[in-house]
């Protein structure tokens, strides 16, 4: 049976494990340990290291959200037409970024429960679920209204981060480059996100990892580095396509 996955943020008091493991389902509290299939690092990809930690003030403490930025209201029809006009872009962009993707398939857009969509509600994420020559993973994307995601870089770093960067863009927005550490009483495992803070107030952001975060009979193996780079979770969430 498929598993039912939730999708909300775990940046609420939900124990020291689920506090970092970012926009993984209820089920997956914990990584896969080491008894799942080990397969070798593409020899044909730059190994990816998570940057050493930086001092989190360096992080600018923007206030967040922008004062006077209004949470818009959207009726779970409108939420729908914003999904399926998401949809259909990932399914020509994500390729394009991500370009070893094969079999690739986008869960529902979803609220707290996967496939399940309310009123005035002021998020949307997925999961992009695929292949690459290593084996199965997936990237989980949300996408904020304006007004909605509260915590500024520095806090959510703070709270949710081992390391973190920040890169401001040209039209003056900025992108949160953060990698998470999960110790699994083995092996650690790593999440990296990238949270694009834009000036109308949204936040997109997605995450990626060193695991298969979709737990079910398929379980994809654990993996020496994460499965993107900071450099493609950077394009993905700088997309103008996804917005609410």
């Amino acid at each position: 049976m498929k598993p039912r996955m939730r999708h909300r943020l775990a940046v609420s008091a939900l124990g020291a494990l689920a506090a970092v493991s970012l926009l993984t389902p209820p089920a997956s509290a914990a990584p896969a340990d080491s008894t799942a299939p080990r397969i070798g690092v593409d020899a044909g990809r730059a190994p990816h290291v998570p940057a050493p930690a930086t001092r989190f003030g360096e992080v600018p403490d923007i206030p967040w959200p922008p004062a006077g930025v209004v949470p818009p209201k959207h009726s779970a029809e409108k939420l729908r037409e914003f999904g399926a006009a998401m949809s259909e872009r990932l399914a020509q962009s994500f390729p394009k970024v991500v370009t070893e993707a094969k079999d690739l398939r986008f869960t529902p857009w979803s609220g707290e429960w996967e496939g399940v969509i309310e009123d005035g509600q002021d998020y949307l994420t997925t999961w992009a679920i695929y292949q690459d020559k290593i084996g199965r993973t997936a990237t989980a994307y949300q996408v904020e209204a304006p007004g909605h995601f509260t915590p500024s870089p520095r806090q959510w770093c703070a709270d949710n981060a081992a390391s973190c960067s920040a890169t401001k863009l040209a039209d003056g927005s900025l992108v949160l480059n953060a990698v998470s550490r999960i110790e699994t009483g083995k092996e650690p495992r790593h999440i990296e996100s990238a949270l694009h803070y834009r000036l109308d107030g949204s936040v997109v952001w997605a995450s990626a990892y060193d695991y298969d975060p979709i737990f079910d009979e398929h379980q994809g193996p654990n993996r020496k580095e994460i499965a993107l780079t900071t450099a493609q979770l950077t394009e993905l969430v700088t997309d103008p396509a996804l917005h609410l």
